[in-house]
């Protein structure tokens, strides 16, 4: 993906600030606990930050937090026809040009 946008004149990538969703302290399920345990998110964050960088993209991390369950989000899933997920990306991508 990142080729791609580099060949198309992209200069912005926005990621989700991973180290911020779903800690292990959150959930009472143990099944949930061994799955965030073993999800390598520190690693996955530092292999696109570096290879975005790498392209000369501008990264932005954004909180996550309030895009899935917001006024804005149905809103953009009716206008745009976007499902959930689509959405939420969208979201957190304006989130990331309103950045300094």
């Amino acid at each position: 993906m990142l080729r791609y946008a580099y060949y198309h004149s992209v200069g912005i990538v926005v990621f989700e600030n991973l180290l911020l969703v779903k800690r292990r302290r959150f959930t009472r399920n143990s099944t949930a606990n061994r799955k965030i345990t073993r999800f390598a998110k520190r690693e996955l964050i530092q292999h696109g930050i570096v290879m975005a960088m790498k392209y000369g993209f501008k990264v932005y991390l954004v909180d996550p937090r309030g895009t899935t369950h917001s006024e804005e989000h149905d809103e953009v899933m009716r206008k745009r026809g976007l499902d959930k997920h689509t959405a939420s990306a969208y979201l957190i991508a304006l989130k990331g040009l309103k950045q300094p």
